[in-house]
């Protein structure tokens, strides 16, 4: 017997064509969505990357907060304050009071003489540290050297604040940023001066407070220059809390990345309470911290 060989009819092709079309259409279709998922989340990435870069140098720059404090200006002023405190109204002193061994009794014209005074008045250099509840000044040692044998202090003067930014995207338009502001010389006045750098965009909120000896509960305002009060004029806080927030708007959604960091001042270089105040002359002020 003869055997007939039969083909595809043209419904079974059409039903083959049909279903290879619908399997390339969804491929196609997931193969789009995995891609759109991927730079949604590498966007999410890059702006948490971005947000703990920003926080990662402000939380470095705290961390090494500098307070300047003349030790041997505090132990000269130490020793007049017991000097004076030993001697008597007749100008006598006790025995065994005068360095070298000079005796007690009655002080020489010589011990009088004022010491030779300086041609140039000396300077003492201030550090401060202002901060409110929306920026913060400072001088901190995390000052690198990027070029060798380059000359340049080991500490700068830095300041944070939220201020109006143009995006550097295009149709970026503009939003709140995060400046950090950077200055080599450090003057009197540490909330001016030097060159100013945008950390992050998009920011909708940037809150500071602090938290120091004489303090009960976390402070809006420290400030160590002669606008403080007795609790901070002269002393640096011991830690600042960091909130920022970063709300970012694409395609008519937002999204909001929030952060909160405590950070710790490691060596806030404060005179010595207690003890000093009530007068106890045993115990010595610290020294400043060195510069490595």
């Amino acid at each position: 017997m003869m055997k007939h060989n039969r083909g595809f009819t043209m419904i079974e092709l059409m039903i083959t064509i049909t279903i290879l079309g619908t399997l390339t259409m969804l491929t196609a279709q997931a193969i789009q969505q995995a891609v759109k998922a991927k730079v949604k989340l590498q966007d999410q990435i890059d702006d948490v990357s971005r947000m703990r870069d920003g926080l990662r140098l402000l939380e470095r720059d705290i961390n090494l907060a500098y307070h300047y404090r003349d030790v041997e200006k505090e132990l000269e002023q130490l020793m007049k304050k017991k000097n004076n405190n030993s001697s008597n109204q007749n100008g006598t002193i006790p025995d065994g009071t005068i360095p070298g061994g000079i005796p007690g009794g009655q002080i020489t014209n010589d011990m009088h003489e004022q010491p030779e005074q300086r041609e140039v008045p000396r300077r003492d250099p201030e550090t401060h540290f202002v901060g409110n509840n929306e920026s913060i000044n400072f001088v901190t040692m995390n000052n690198a050297r990027t070029v060798r044998n380059t000359k340049q202090a080991d500490f700068i003067e830095v300041g944070y604040a939220l201020r109006d930014c143009k995006s550097l995207r295009e149709g970026g338009g503009s939003s709140k940023c995060l400046w950090r502001r950077s200055s080599p010389y450090v003057d009197l006045d540490v909330t001016k001066g030097g060159d100013e750098v945008a950390l992050l965009e998009n920011v909708s909120e940037f809150k500071l407070r602090y938290m120091g000896k004489g303090k009960q509960d976390w402070a809006n305002d420290w400030r160590t220059d002669a606008q403080g009060d007795a609790a901070t004029k002269g002393k640096f806080p011991q830690a600042v809390e960091i909130s920022l927030t970063v709300e970012k708007k694409t395609a008519g959604k937002s999204k909001k990345y929030s952060m909160q960091l405590i950070v710790p001042i490691h060596f806030p270089n404060n005179s010595e309470e207690g003890a000093n105040a009530q007068g106890n002359q045993s115990s010595w002020p610290r020294s400043t911290p060195s510069t490595q």
